[in-house]
Order: structure tokens, then sequence, then C-alpha cells
């Protein structure tokens, strides 16, 4: 197939207007050359981890709007199907902003010489978070923090430790000083779905530095956290991330985002 540009939303499923929380549970495409559209949802059954996140919604609200929105997209593929074009103004008006339990994400554009084949990889993204059902993905953080390390000769400096002792509180982390153990960095991920889950792993290694300190084993300003999250268009009007920045602001914990280096590199050498 051809190389061509596509457009593509985020399907969510956001059933209570007041809180603005939103769950993703499905992708839609529009290839801008071909005309052709491709979608993948969620079905009715995979509801628990939707209604588990919305308790105490009753899981036919969820199978009900699966079947409208599956109902739509589908009206409009057969419409291609008898000859009919979908061109950009029926997918924007597919796609708009709306009030409905349903709603779209703001349209991104990618180049894929696959539609189908491209919306099934978004959908293991966005909706089954392949990227977090790797061996892991904060490993991955961890290998590209070692390798910037060892680009700025620091990979001797840096090892993975234990802070702490057995008698009293001790935690590993990837990287340690080995001087004299009182500098530490933790790669960590902020790009949970689930607004607890993200605040809940914030707050479980923000614990552990607390208690590092109180033993006087490290303090909190001698630790960074560099973290990955999502980009602010994908997140809800609650930020749970802000949260998790809030908490590690007032204990004295550094947070840099992965994508500066630069200031990695910097903590990394004072």
């Amino acid at each position: 197939m051809n190389r061509q540009v596509c457009k593509y939303n985020i399907i969510r499923f956001q059933p209570f207007a007041e809180t603005q929380e939103f769950a993703n549970i499905g992708v839609v495409l529009f290839a801008t050359a071909s005309k052709r559209l491709e979608f993948r949802l969620l079905e009715s059954r995979q509801h628990k981890r939707i209604t588990d996140f919305f308790d105490p919604l009753n899981k036919d609200v969820f199978g009900y709007a699966v079947k409208i929105v599956r109902a739509e997209i589908e009206r409009i593929q057969k419409f291609y199907d008898f000859g009919g074009r979908v061109d950009a103004n029926l997918y924007a008006e597919l796609t708009r902003c709306r009030e409905d339990i349903v709603r779209f994400s703001d349209s991104r554009v990618l180049f894929c010489d696959d539609p189908i084949a491209k919306v099934e990889q978004l959908f293991d993204h966005y909706i089954q978070r392949s990227f977090a059902n790797e061996p892991s993905y904060e490993e991955k953080m961890r290998k590209q923090v070692k390798e910037l390390l060892l680009s700025h000769n620091l990979g001797d400096v840096y090892k993975s430790a234990v802070i702490g002792d057995a008698g009293r509180y001790k935690v590993t982390f990837p990287f340690v000083r080995k001087s004299d153990h009182r500098k530490a960095i933790k790669p960590i991920q902020f790009l949970h779905d689930d607004a607890t889950a993200l605040i809940d792993h914030g707050r479980e290694w923000l614990s552990k530095v607390e208690l590092l300190s109180r033993f006087d084993f490290i303090a909190p300003e001698e630790v960074l956290f560099a973290y990955k999250t999502k980009a602010p268009s994908e997140r809800a009007e609650f930020d749970p991330f802000d949260e998790v920045r809030k908490m590690a602001e007032k204990l004295g914990v550094t947070m840099i985002d992965m994508a500066a280096s630069d200031e990695i590199v910097k903590f990394a050498n004072c």
C-alpha cells in the first residue's frame, strides 16, 4: 500500500460530565487518500476495567454506549462500501466535540501505509496499554538513563544499590552514587489511565523517600524522579500527575522530565 496521511481520534467514555473523567475505549482513523474509515472498539463484555473505574456505574450503560457508537461508525463504513465517499467533512462531523457520554479526542495526524494495521497498533497502545504490558516500561526508562549517564562519563559513578539497612528500612534504587550513597535517581512513569493508580504509584515512592529521610539515609533533595507522563492534551481537567508533583515539591524530591536530559545530567553531576 502507498504511504498516506491519516487522521485519528481516541474514542472516550465519559459517563459523568460533572467530573470530566474519561476512559479510552477505542480508536477511529480516516485515511485521506483512500477515503477509508477504520476503527476498533472495546467489546461490551470488556466492561470490568471501565465499570471498576466509574464505580458504581451499571455495565449496561457502557454496553449501550458502545453499541451506539459502533453502529454509527459502521453506518459510515457501509456508505463507503456502497460507493459513497467518506470525506474530511464527514469525518469531522463524526468526531466533532459534543456533550455526550461518548466523546472523541482532538484529531491527530500520522503517516502510514496500512490503515487497518495502524488502527490495531493505536488500539493496543491507547486502550490495551501495550507499553505498560511490556516486561516493564520503567525498565526501558532505566536503560535510557543508563545510556545517558554512560555518555557523560557517569556510568561508573552511579550503580544499582540499596539505600538504608535491613535493621531499619531499605530501598533499592537503580542509580545510586557509589561514593557516599547520598544521591539517587529513580526513573518513574506516570502514564496510567486510572487516576488512583497514578497517584498511588507516586505516593508509594515518595513514602519510601520520606522514610529513608527520617532515618537519615538520604535527604529528599538528593533524590531525583526522572519521569514520563502524558502530554497535557491527553489528560482530563483534573490532572493526577499535578497532585504527585505537588507532593514531591512539598517533600523536596526533584522531578525532571525524561526528555530534559541536560537537567538530569546536571543533577547527577552536582
